[in-house]
């Protein structure tokens, strides 16, 4: 017996797209819930105590944001010249996935660091890199812009019950 994969439709992508999304948000904030409830000990400390982590953590998430929006920059430039919209679709999706991961794997990080030692200020910038990752959110008008859709392909797009070619 030979299973039918489902064809690809803009609604799908973007279902499937804001899916990801929402649970890299959700994994990040319900990670952080579940340690703050667990940590008995709690400050918040804003001045260096020897801690490596004080520098360390902040460093990471400034270079993942940096790093994220360029590597997401250069994928879309490379998608320019791909001529069908499910390739255009798939590297945006690749695209977003290294793009949150990088701004994930230091949020994850800054939680850690709060687990070790109940400082309030690595949960802050837990929340900011949350924050940040919400305003990632993928909408059909940003799909539109990055990927510069334009006459056929953008035609494509808007119709979104149709499968893409």
């Amino acid at each position: 017996m030979h299973k039918k994969t489902p064809l690809l439709t803009p609604k799908s992508f973007f279902r499937t797209y804001s899916l990801i999304h929402l649970s890299m948000v959700a994994g990040v904030l319900i990670f952080a819930l579940i340690i703050f409830l667990q940590t008995k000990e709690q400050s918040l400390m804003l001045s260096y105590t020897g801690d490596k982590m004080f520098y360390f953590v902040p460093i990471m998430a400034i270079l993942g944001i940096l790093a994220g929006n360029y590597i997401y920059q250069n994928i879309l430039k490379k998608l320019a010249s791909k001529n069908t919209l499910t390739e255009k679709l798939s590297g945006l999706q690749t695209a977003a996935l290294v793009k949150y991961a990088l701004i994930e794997g230091p949020a994850l990080l800054s939680v850690t660091a709060f687990m070790h030692d109940g400082n309030l200020y690595f949960l802050i910038i837990t929340l900011v890199l949350a924050g940040w990752l919400i305003l990632q959110k993928p909408t059909r008008d940003k799909i539109e812009q990055d990927l510069k859709l334009e006459g056929n392909l953008k035609n494509q797009f808007q119709q979104q019950d149709q499968p893409v070619i």
